[in-house]
């Protein structure tokens, strides 16, 4: 399944705008000229140059406004110099890909922007028209929310059409997840957010990332949105989503992360995580511990004998030609010492604890080691053997999942060298 990009960035942008059309952000004393009124030269100065196309300094006023509105962050030289150049990187980089949809001749009109501002506000239980004047009040017209939005649906459309019928994934790759996740299924769960602060050049590095992450820290515990700081500041695949991660296992995470992840409360916000090329931020939203089980099919294949050493052996003399239940007939045809039965399904959470542990050692197919009976010995071969509970994803779960990663790594790619190949100049 193709990665709705838009969906979700749009979920993020939702908080942003619930959040900035709030009457005490409305009161907020942002210094900026009526909407109205004739903007000065300045305003309409060459802030950056992307290929060429220009952005202005209004242009980047306003994202900034907007940005600030959003998060409600404090307002200090610093920040604002954070922020600037966090709006001055998104503006570009949505100059590159609005440039990149043009390239394939793919416009995204008015209707189709309009629609999903609609749903934006529609969604939350917003008025439109209140929407606009609240946003407007704070300095910040509503052609910045549209043209964020254009660029996202335009860079969607074009991600899905460039990669999504060049990626495949095998059945084996399917296989081999869903035999990790079911081998950690009986560990907690959490439910996470995360920001990460790339350690770029533009923001000085590593020192510049980590004076990042510890800005972000401050700023949310001055009540800023964790969702909204993601949505304007992550470099994560999850800032479209807020930075909402869903719920994962510490093996899921980079090893850094997953050493921190138990230690949290829910609720609590990390220190900075420093790893290589960047630093997190992440946020316990809660844990969950999994109420899973595993379902068996099983078959029995029992040798009578006078003791059970000569059963034993009998039976594992025979544990080569065994090629899962439906073999167990050919074996018992000829051989009266040998009977076989089916033993239908059974829940390991319905076994003693010797009985679980020695299937838990037992491969789908194969004989259990053999187990003492009054008449001789007995072998348990697994037929089936399923996971079942809450945390165990279905194949199209997995596969649709792993799409997505895909797309999403191929987008930030595309991006990548979108940028290195442009010709960017940023002026002032």
């Amino acid at each position: 399944m193709a990665m709705d990009l838009v969906k979700t960035s749009l979920s993020g942008l939702a908080l942003a705008v619930m959040t900035a059309a709030s009457p005490a952000l409305a009161q907020q004393p942002i210094q900026t000229q009526p909407q109205t009124q004739t903007a000065s030269p300045a305003a309409h100065s060459i802030a950056a140059v992307v290929n060429d196309d220009i952005i202005t300094s209004h242009d980047l006023r306003q994202r900034v406004l907007f940005i600030l509105a959003t998060t409600g962050v404090e307002r200090n030289e610093q920040t604002l110099m954070r922020v600037q150049q966090q709006a001055l990187r998104n503006l570009i980089d949505e100059h590159l890909q609005m440039q990149e949809a043009q390239r394939f001749e793919l416009s995204i009109d008015d209707a189709q922007v309009n629609q999903s501002v609609g749903r934006l506000i529609g969604r939350n239980g917003l008025d439109p028209e209140e929407v606009v004047q609240r946003l407007a009040s704070v300095g910040v017209s509503i052609e910045t929310l549209r043209d964020q939005i254009r660029s996202e649906i335009a860079w969607q459309r074009l991600v899905n059409g460039l990669f999504g019928q060049r990626i495949r994934i095998s059945d084996t790759v399917i296989d081999e997840t869903i035999d990790r996740i079911s081998a950690t299924a009986d560990e907690p769960s959490y439910r996470m957010a995360e920001i990460y602060i790339e350690a770029t050049p533009e923001i000085g590095g590593a020192e510049g990332a980590l004076e990042g992450a510890q800005a972000m820290i401050s700023q949310l515990a001055e009540g800023a949105p964790f969702a909204v700081l993601a949505q304007q500041f992550s470099s994560a695949p999850s800032a479209a989503a807020g930075g909402d991660m869903g719920w994962v296992k510490v093996g899921d995470v980079r090893p850094e992360v997953a050493a921190v992840i138990p230690e949290l409360d829910d609720s609590e916000v990390s220190e900075p995580i420093v790893v290589p090329g960047g630093v997190y931020v992440v946020a316990l939203i809660e844990r969950r511990v999994s109420e899973n089980d595993t379902l068996y099919t099983l078959s029995q294949l029992t040798a009578e004998a006078e003791d059970f050493q000569t059963a034993s052996a009998r039976l594992e003399n025979l544990r080569e030609d065994i090629d899962g239940c439906g073999s167990l007939d050919g074996l018992t045809e000829t051989a009266g010492d040998l009977r076989a039965a089916s033993m239908g399904e059974l829940k390991a959470s319905e076994m003693n604890d010797e009985l679980a542990a020695i299937l838990a050692e037992t491969g789908v197919g194969e004989m259990s080691a053999p187990i003492e009976r009054p008449n001789g010995a007995a072998g348990i071969v697994i037929c089936e053997r399923e996971l079942t509970g809450s945390e165990i994803p279905t194949r199209d779960d997995v596969e649709n999942r792993l799409m997505d990663t895909q797309l999403a790594q191929a987008s930030r790619r595309h991006l990548r060298d979108l940028r290195r190949k442009a010709s960017i100049s940023v002026r002032g």
